[in-house]
């Protein structure tokens, strides 16, 4: 279980009756596996549309890649997106995608036939239909995240079903949201606590927790911008008459949001999880800047560790640290690393700085010239403290200096301080980025970090690199994990009340998360630092401060990608993905802005939400396209 392979991907074979299926418990517990077999590879560097899908990094690609895309959410991101073959089609499984309706189809069969089975025990047969439950309103969820509005498929149709009958409609969005979150309420009644799973057999596999914490999530989707008083689809309405999108806001939506929020994280620290603050014994040993930095990655990387809500163990983790992993030493094979998964230089300017806060409005930066001069190269070499970020006696951009720790864990930059992959001893064995034309890690031909930057965070430090190989760590991809529960907490709370009081109960929230980063609180830090000290003294500046922590926490997660969806904020954050010149020989040449993409990047309203394929609409005149498309 601990490989690259999934335990949960397992489809029975050559069954030739549904109740060949359920004759008896290990043909039924097959059955359950070919249910979770539909789950989306959340964390697929290649199909998963959040990894590849927004602003925060920037891929190489091909000209052959345009007829045979390698990463399909980066044809999304780049406004490629069509009716007539959709990219990542999960109502269809074409793609890169899986066949959701066959999923929840699976699902329905599943619960319909499992009492039929002889020899399962009673507390058994309950959580197995707990978790058919959770992954039946999962793959609802996941197809509302993609359309919007969407068809709910709760029991299967008979096989005598007429024409009309099969030619179902899609539902308002209010009642698709009722539906999952009953769904998910409903599962958690038959799901086991999260010390009921058994780490070394069932990993992965649904529980409270998870059902919980998935239903907080979707209502926060539900309550936000897109869904919560959107007028921009009030023409979308069925041939019944059908108004499919409620356009009137609505507060207690963001109340209901913030309760499920406090439900889940009450049941996350009965079940004992907290952020992670371990040390690994690997970094014992190390400057308290670098274990400050690898705790930060653990957290996604130590597998199963308390922090994690829930891990996908369908991902390619090992295929994803292969695309992130920077480039240290000479290798005797140079196309042994396919670095590719790049930070976009918007990203890397989102991180706050050493106190904080936006590095636009940090008091010093502007007092000392930094922030104006940010792209240039710093004079004075790299010295004091700044040797645990950037190679000592070494220059780069001002950029990366007097940085938050997040930024120095998620981000592997030219000079920068790249602590592990074997090499731990500070200062003498640790390696750092060089990324000029000629240098270790500098360009050498395709694929490349296009942006001069390293997606560091999402490879463990404990990854073993030589001249001759490379060893990645498995870890399954967090899907849900503590600090994400904290922050959409935070935001539910500021929404749901515009008073002082819940706004001081959000920041309490956002400050646990800081406090793991080493920042001080929300008041503190922008009351010292920022030249708008009263921001999270109102709603909106709040809201935009709770919107960042976000952005920089949730890096290269797969967050963004959802989350801009949800605010509204696509078209507003729909700039040319920028980096550094990695065809420099020289670095006055490398820190010179270009733009990396080889067409201008093109997106509207309408890529809020995929297209339903042309040939599904002409099969049923019943469902409606989505607006735009």
């Amino acid at each position: 279980m601990l490989n690259a392979c999934d335990y949960l991907d397992i489809v029975p074979d050559n069954v030739a009756t549904i109740d060949y299926a359920f004759r008896s418990r290990n043909e039924a517990e097959r059955y359950l596996y070919t249910c979770y077999s539909y789950r989306p590879p959340i964390g697929d560097i290649f199909n998963d549309p959040a990894t590849t899908g927004c602003d925060e990094t920037w891929q190489f690609y091909s000209n052959i890649e345009i007829a045979n895309p390698v990463f399909g959410g980066q044809f999304i991101a780049r406004g490629f997106q069509n009716a007539d073959d959709p990219y990542l089609n999960v109502w269809r499984g074409e793609r890169g995608s899986k066949a959701l309706w066959q999923g929840i189809r699976d699902c329905n069969i599943f619960l319909e036939n499992i009492d039929k089975v002889p020899d399962l025990q009673g507390y058994e047969k309950k959580r197995w239909i707990g978790e058919v439950k959770f992954l039946k309103a999962y793959y609802h969820y996941y197809l509302f995240k993609c359309y919007g509005p969407i068809p709910i498929i709760d029991v299967n149709l008979p096989i005598s079903a007429s024409v009309n009958e099969v030619k179902v409609y899609r539902e308002p969005v209010d009642k698709v949201v009722e539906y999952i979150s009953n769904l998910l309420l409903e599962a958690t009644q038959d799901l086991p606590n999260t010390n009921e799973v058994v780490a070394g057999s069932q990993a992965g596999r649904a529980d409270k927790l998870i059902a919980l914490t998935l239903r907080a999530e979707a209502l926060l989707f539900a309550a936000s911008p897109l869904f919560n008083g959107n007028a921009d689809y009030s023409g979308m309405v069925d041939n019944r008459g059908e108004k499919l999108f409620n356009t009137t806001y609505d507060v207690n939506k963001w109340k209901i949001a913030a309760d499920a929020c406090k439900q889940a994280v009450e049941l996350c620290h009965a079940q004992n999880k907290a952020l992670y603050d371990q040390i690994d014994p690997l970094a014992m040993h190390a400057p308290q800047q670098l274990q400050l930095q690898t705790t930060f990655r653990e957290a996604i990387c130590d597998r199963w560790n308390k922090e994690l809500i829930w891990g996908s163990t369908n991902n390619d983790c090992f295929r994803l640290q292969g695309t992130t992993h920077g480039k240290l030493i000479r290798m005797n094979d140079p196309n042994m690393f396919q670095t590719q998964w790049a930070p976009t230089l918007k990203i890397a300017e989102r991180f706050y700085s050493s106190n904080g806060v936006p590095i636009d409005e940090d008091r010093v930066w502007q007092q000392q010239g930094w922030y104006e001069n940010r792209y240039r190269i710093r004079p004075e070499p790299s010295s004091g403290d700044e040797i645990y970020y950037v190679k000592d006696g070494q220059k780069t951009a001002y950029l990366h200096y007097n940085r938050e720790m997040r930024f120095y864990a998620s981000v592997g930059f030219d000079r920068g301080i790249y602590y592990g992959s074997g090499y731990y001893d500070f200062p003498d064995n640790v390696k750092h980025c060089e990324l000029l034309i000629g240098e270790i890690g500098g360009f050498f031909g395709a694929p490349y970090p296009i942006t001069g930057y390293n997606v560091k965070k999402m490879h463990s430090f404990k990854c073993g690199l030589t001249a001759s190989n490379i060893t990645y760590e498995y870890y399954p991809f967090p899907i849900l994990r503590l600090a994400d529960l904290y922050l959409m907490y935070a935001e539910a709370l500021n929404e749901a009340d515009n008073t002082q009081s819940a706004r001081d109960e959000a920041i309490n929230w956002i400050d646990k998360v800081r406090a793991r980063a080493g920042l001080e609180g929300v008041k503190e830090a922008w009351a010292t630092y920022s030249t708008r000290p009263d921001r999270p003294n109102s709603q909106d500046g709040l809201r935009s401060i709770i919107q960042r922590e976000r952005t920089v926490e949730l890096a290269f997660e797969g967050k963004r990608f959802w989350d801009l969806r949800r605010w509204k904020q696509i078209e507003e954050h729909n700039t040319q993905p920028q980096g550094w010149n990695m065809m420099a020989e020289t670095p006055e040449d490398f820190y010179r802005i270009v733009d990396v993409a080889r067409v201008p990047v093109r997106f509207s309203v309408k890529d809020y939400f995929w297209p339903i394929k042309i040939a599904d609409l002409i099969g049923n005149p019943n469902l409606i396209q989505n607006y735009g498309w």
